[in-house]
């Protein structure tokens, strides 16, 4: 039999902020990159540009790159990716070290992608009417005349709904549709998704290097268990960091797809939008935007999972 160590409130909630402040705030500097990914997504096939970098180019030209990819959505993206990742990256080691306590010898691949697709799930759930924001306004983003009409994007020549508006009022237009948690199923399975993979990625790449006991700076040797106050290597967290982002990107690329759509189209379901989507685009639609999703992820991943490992330790909690 082995022992669980049950989590302490102090460490409870200092590993559930410092994940939600280094997500959040690197989310919101990275979010230009969020932005020409659904704005990718939303443009029909037949006048998007075959390169993503192209698209984004045009829009920097037309519409400048804070008023085009920066701004629109930052501050609901900040805010929601800051919920989900308390779950998704705060909740994750407690999780595992209750399916797989670390006097166990440690979580084997199977038990760190069920654990973050459990921790993920959580996170992106708390976080959907926010994320649905997000999503609303990237989508809609485009150049307004002074009658509110859009005259660049994806929805030029219509009324903006939520591009130019506050988070709290776009919060308050879809609960007086009661859409708050509209196509909530599809962001938690693409988070689910997208945290089990990069637990499995960055989770698992740390282990092998604890396996060959490489520490801090040059090969050092020395005890790198799970939750050890020594220090680990920033080149390992760096690495993993980005086995993560490319095997989450793989897992959730299809749901994002799905999501972006159905929340940003008139789908009367999801099975519906999925349909569309094969029909005219074949299989492969639902893997359409994966290089500037992975190319979104990376740098968030490479910024905010280090800075959470060193938040960890100034609060006083071992690695994850």
């Amino acid at each position: 039999r082995y022992s669980v160590k049950m989590p302490s409130v102090y460490e409870f909630g200092a590993s559930c902020a410092s994940a939600a402040f280094a997500g959040g705030v690197t989310v919101a500097i990275f979010n230009p990159l969020d932005t020409v990914k659904v704005r990718y997504q939303v443009t029909p096939m037949e006048t998007a540009p075959i390169s993503i970098f192209k698209f984004g180019r045009d829009i920097i030209a037309k519409e400048g790159l804070l008023a085009g990819l920066w701004a629109p959505g930052c501050l609901a993206n900040g805010f929601g990716i800051g919920m989900s990742s308390m779950g998704r990256v705060g909740l994750y080691p407690f999780i595992r070290d209750l399916v797989a306590p670390p006097s166990s010898g440690g979580a084997s691949p199977g038990t760190m992608f069920t654990s973050g697709l459990l921790a993920g799930a959580i996170g992106y759930w708390c976080s959907s009417p926010v994320y649905q924001v997000k999503t609303l306004k990237q989508a809609e983003a485009g150049v307004l005349d002074t009658n509110g009409k859009l005259l660049s994007g994806s929805k030029a020549g219509q009324l903006a709904v939520y591009h130019g508006r506050s988070l709290i009022s776009c919060l308050g237009t879809l609960a007086s549709q009661r859409a708050l948690f509209r196509g909530s199923s599809a962001l938690v399975v693409r988070g689910a998704l997208l945290s089990a993979g990069n637990c499995v990625g960055y989770d698992g790449c740390k282990t092998y290097a604890r396996k060959m006991n490489v520490q801090e700076d040059n090969n050092i040797h020395g005890d790198l268990s799970v939750g050890s106050t020594k220090k680990e290597s920033p080149y390992v967290h760096i690495l993993a960091s980005i086995v993560g982002a490319f095997v989450g990107t793989v897992t959730a690329t299809p749901a994002d797809v799905l999501m972006t759509r159905y929340q940003s189209q008139p789908f009367p379901n999801l099975t519906a939008c999925l349909r569309h989507i094969i029909q005219t685009e074949g299989p492969l639609g639902l893997y359409r935007g994966f290089l500037p999703f992975f190319v979104r992820l990376a740098p968030v991943f490479v910024v905010s999972l280090p800075a959470t490992e060193q938040l960890r330790r100034l609060l006083g909690l071992g690695y994850i």
